[in-house]
């Protein structure tokens, strides 16, 4: 009777247990809310199952003046509810009250016991081809892409840097290696492309097309990951252009020392946010309009001039882009120089690595990027 009781304890203890970690993970991470709802309670009925079975069986041994072991009862009963058959061990086959029970266990045992192990057999298949089907898929649209953006992180930055990807309509993969954010991700936007993995290894880099992307952006949760990733990029693309966040602002000369393009400092940029709010509202509020309203009407952009585009060689007349676009160009920008010329004149002679600096809408930039390739 005390081993009796110590196993009920036990038993009662895991599914507290259980009953404890669903409440503490639910709401927080969806697969192990999916797990526990598929899996948790079977698992309690089946464990149910083989205690009040080997229970009845010792209850009926007192009645019949047995002394049968507890864990002849818990053999009895797994016998039972596998369907096993290797024999009546307790050789009691003449009492009715043996029999009678044994048929009802029998019966509701098996049901119980095919029911968990389904359930939980389908989840982890599911699960598993899933998973396949979904990398395999992911893997054949990532090598399709060509000049295309990787998003390293999902976070609180990375998640508004994936939605203007969106809304300007460009090619980009995500990487994150958190469960939860692929999860909020993929509620957000079904279609998108992502690798879930850890974006500073070389090989997940690789995946992802880093030979023949665009650009890079790093925006992972620390500086120490921003910093590897920098220098990862940087070692299998020379020529990507590499965008990283940076937390601590003292570290930015360190990160373009490591290959970055621009670097992003957050307390800067919040910083200046603050001042300008206070100093220039209306120049703010119009910049807000642009880059975060919801219908994107209008969006400053830069076009970089190929060598086989035809407007290489024109005046800023003879190219006509107002005309075919409807765009306003606000400033040009030459390949080898770092200054701007701001409302350029209409003597201004296109070269090939010009950089367009242009304000007008998401249709119109997509046809200069054409005229511009």
């Amino acid at each position: 009777m005390h081993l009796l009781l110590k196993i009920f304890h036990v038993i009662q203890e895991v599914i507290a247990h259980l009953l404890i970690k669903e409440k503490r993970l639910l709401g927080q991470d969806p697969f192990w809310r999916q797990a526990l709802k598929r899996i948790m309670y079977p698992l309690i009925l089946l464990l149910a199952t083989l205690f009040m079975g080997s229970l009845g069986y010792f209850l009926i041994g007192v009645r019949l003046g047995r002394n049968w072991d507890f864990l002849d009862c818990l053999l009895m009963t797994s016998i039972t509810l596998t369907t096993v058959g290797y024999g009546d061990i307790f050789n009691a086959m003449d009492i009715k009250l043996y029999k009678f029970y044994t048929i009802i266990i029998m019966w509701i045992g098996m049901g119980i016991a095919l029911y968990a192990v389904s359930t939980i057999t389908a989840f982890v298949v599911e699960e598993q081809l899933g998973h396949f089907f979904r990398e395999k898929r992911m893997r054949k649209r990532i090598s399709a892409l060509k000049n295309h953006y990787i998003v390293c992180g999902a976070g609180n930055m990375g998640i508004h840097v994936i939605n203007e990807m969106i809304t300007t309509k460009q090619k980009f993969v995500v990487i994150e290696k958190d469960d939860a954010r692929i999860k909020r991700l993929l509620e957000l936007h079904p279609d998108i492309i992502y690798i879930e993995a850890d974006a500073t290894d070389e090989t997940i880099l690789k995946a992802a097309g880093i030979e023949h992307a665009k650009g890079l952006i790093a925006a992972l949760g620390n500086d120490s990951e921003n910093m590897l990733l920098t220098v990862t990029a940087r070692f299998l693309n020379k020529d990507i252009r590499i965008v990283t966040r940076c937390i601590e602002h003292s570290l930015v000369p360190k990160f373009r020392l490591s290959g970055a393009d621009s670097v992003v400092s957050a307390n800067f940029i919040g910083a200046m946010r603050i001042a300008s709010e206070m100093l220039r509202p209306n120049v703010v509020q119009f910049l807000d309009k642009m880059l975060r309203a919801p219908d994107p009407s209008t969006r400053f952009e830069e076009v970089t001039l190929s060598p086989g585009s035809e407007m290489v060689g024109k005046t800023l007349p003879s190219a006509r882009i107002g005309e075919r676009t409807g765009l306003t160009i606000v400033a040009v920008k030459r390949k080898d120089s770092e200054d701007y010329h701001y409302n350029p004149k209409g003597d201004t002679l296109l070269q090939v690595g010009d950089s367009l600096i242009v304000i007008g809408g998401v249709d119109q930039i997509q046809k200069l990027k054409e005229l511009a390739s």
